[in-house]
């Protein structure tokens, strides 16, 4: 698809900073911060936030705090908020913890390939597919949403590049088993344009390109551009981490995901309908900057929303 004839086409936004960002910063911020964090987000007008994960505090100590994150978020907005938030989980266990905080949305994560899968979480691609089926269960009864993440979709640290077919296939097996979105994840950050493109147009063929969405780091500064890569071959969802904040913990030297209101400016510049206030996004990657005292990875943010009547 050019771009002149995407003109317009609105794009749906998931802000992962307060999960993906924050479980892999060196410090661990308050329970309340995180909190005022969520809140800015939502304000912002992003159409889902990724608030928290439900992975055992001894991986991810840095999200210890999941359930107190949920109450403190519905006692200031109310249950109503739920329908915004979005959170991982792991396995079944995950999934239970989950719901009873209240989750309406939740998200798994799959390794296209197989040494990853047993890196991030210490299972075969085939037990972890099954689990998968159970979580799905779980959430049919509770009337909970589930999407999935496939990590290394483009590059894999301990496999090399990955095949599209291999990619569809597993996107497809997804999607069948009724989830509401599946992300192609550039895990570490090693996408180009014309892959992601090619990659799109494979997973399409087997996959409603409205369930797709992209999940790109810029660990090589290829993100920006690879989201416009996306845009044009037509995905509509994207997700990105305030202030350029995140990485992967369990594969070695991946970086920051791509920055939020950088990918969003970029779209919105090149004329995709784009609803989020990216002045409230810049506002909550300052915070955070400020908070830890030093600059977050972002540009948008420290230069400023430029254009006729902004405020940057």
């Amino acid at each position: 698809m050019s771009l002149d004839a995407a003109l317009g086409e609105r794009i749906y936004f998931t802000e992962v900073g307060p999960r993906d960002g924050l479980q892999n910063l060196p410090e661990e911020l308050p329970t309340a911060l995180k909190v005022e964090l969520i809140e800015g987000l939502l304000d912002s007008a992003v159409d889902l936030v990724e608030a928290t994960s439900f992975v055992s505090p001894k991986w991810v100590p840095r999200l210890g705090d999941a359930e107190l994150v949920m109450s403190q978020l519905k006692a200031r907005r109310g249950d109503s908020c739920l329908d915004q938030l979005r959170v991982l989980v792991p396995n079944r266990r995950g999934m239970e913890r989950a719901l009873g905080s209240g989750a309406r949305r939740v998200i798994v994560n799959l390794g296209v390939t197989e040494s990853f899968n047993q890196h991030n979480l210490n299972r075969s691609r085939g037990e972890t597919l099954r689990e998968i089926t159970e979580i799905a269960r779980q959430g049919e009864l509770a009337n909970c949403r589930w999407d999935a993440s496939l990590s290394v979709a483009f590059g894999c640290p301990y496999e090399g590049l990955v095949r599209p077919g291999q990619v569809a296939e597993l996107a497809g097996t997804l999607a069948d088993q009724g989830a509401s979105e599946i992300s192609l994840a550039d895990t570490i950050g090693a996408a180009h344009p014309r892959q992601v493109a090619e990659l799109v147009e494979e997973v399409s063929q087997r996959v409603p390109a409205r369930l797709l969405s992209l999940h790109l780091h810029d660990t090589r500064g290829m993100g920006l551009a690879n989201g416009l890569a996306g845009y044009q071959a037509g995905v509509r969802r994207f997700e990105g981490s305030f202030g350029g904040i995140g990485g992967c913990p369990f594969a070695p030297r991946s970086t920051g995901n791509v920055c939020s209101e950088d990918l969003l400016y970029l779209l919105e510049r090149s004329g995709a309908g784009v609803a989020v206030r990216l002045e409230g996004l810049c506002a909550v990657a300052e915070r955070l900057a400020q908070e830890l005292g030093r600059e977050l990875p972002g540009r948008l943010y420290r230069a400023g929303v430029w254009g006729p009547g902004s405020p940057g």
